[in-house]
């Protein structure tokens, strides 16, 4: 009988050694430096506003956070890396939003994950993505743009460095009865160069337009949010002019799925001060216009489910036919 209260109470501690191992590994999280995986290529807004991010979230972590920039696949690549990484803390991603969302089932027989593939930290902007020309065109909204092409015979020339900006110009060919011409490069640094340049007539961005807005050489001439962006009150929106489609995205801090609560405690902390950070604030809100916006937990969670609803559904109204 004491034999087998001795097995019995060794058992016990055995099934408690595991937990108070996770315990005491959270408590003491994070004690080495912490790896950010960036999904888009060095020299951009994208990486720069994650080295700033990473900064201010240094200061609330205590530890160095090394920022690594894994472009490709629209996003994707970095996304997979963050997916298939341990879920210690030590790895943690900054991302689009529509990255996850869209990029995961967007022209894949299988998707590659979907929103529930990970966990959420924090977001930290909403980028408010426009439709932007060059100034003086003769036009200062889409649908004038539209109108005036419509008249010259002329398409409308698109260009994107990735996410729905495919889907974006077969919306304007469809919902605005005019041929259109889509073009795709690297990097919003390069999409700007094509619109000042006059090689194409507009560009589907986030902040990579705003130092050329605000010195007057491009014009937002449409939101594609669901309401009008207030840095730029007179551009419409797509469904003001006539036009079915929207898009949304945050930049969000996430981790791989299943990390402890305790971690994400302390990576959330690190998020929300970063959120109200002067470097941060500066690069996201007064350079780039984007709005700062930390959501966390249930309200983060509730706004990727109805955002990845939102692009299965532009999927299957905008696609090219298979």
């Amino acid at each position: 009988m004491r034999s087998i209260s001795r097995c019995f109470l060794y058992a016990s501690v055995v099934a408690l050694v595991p937990a108070a191992m996770s315990s005491a590994i959270a408590a003491d999280y994070p004690n080495k430096p912490v790896t950010m995986i960036v999904n888009a290529g060095a020299g951009g807004s994208t990486s720069g506003g994650a080295r700033i991010l990473a900064k201010a979230m240094e200061a609330t972590l205590g530890q160095p956070i090394v920022v690594v920039s894994k472009p490709g696949g629209s996003g994707t690549k970095g996304a997979v890396l963050v997916m298939k990484a341990k879920s210690d803390g030590y790895t943690i991603g900054f991302s689009y939003s529509h990255n996850l969302a869209f990029s995961g089932q967007y022209k894949r027989k299988k998707k590659l994950f979907t929103v529930s593939s990970f966990d959420y930290i924090g977001s930290i902007t909403d980028p408010r993505i426009s439709i932007v020309s060059l100034a003086g065109r003769g036009w200062t909204t889409l649908a004038g743009m539209v109108k005036k092409l419509k008249a010259e015979g002329k398409p409308v020339r698109l260009v994107y460095s990735g996410g729905p900006g495919r889907l974006i110009g077969n919306a304007i060919r469809r919902d605005f009865n005019i041929d259109t011409k889509i073009i795709r490069v690297r990097g919003g640094g390069k999409s700007m160069q094509r619109v000042l340049g006059g090689h194409v007539d507009i560009v589907y961005t986030g902040g990579a337009h705003t130092p050329y807005t605000d010195a007057g050489k491009t014009v937002v001439i449409a939101s594609v949010d669901e309401s009008r962006n207030p840095d730029y009150p007179d551009a419409p929106t797509f469904k003001e002019m006539g036009g079915k489609a929207s898009t949304t995205s945050l930049q969000l801090v996430y981790v791989p799925k299943g990390l402890s609560n305790a971690a994400k405690a302390k990576l959330s902390a690190a998020v929300t001060a970063a959120s109200k950070n002067a470097n941060v604030d500066k690069l996201f809100r007064k350079n780039l216009k984007m709005r700062i916006l930390n959501l966390k937990g249930s309200a983060l969670n509730k706004y990727l489910a109805t955002e990845e609803k939102l692009y299965t559904d532009l999927i299957a109204s905008y696609d090219d036919k298979k």
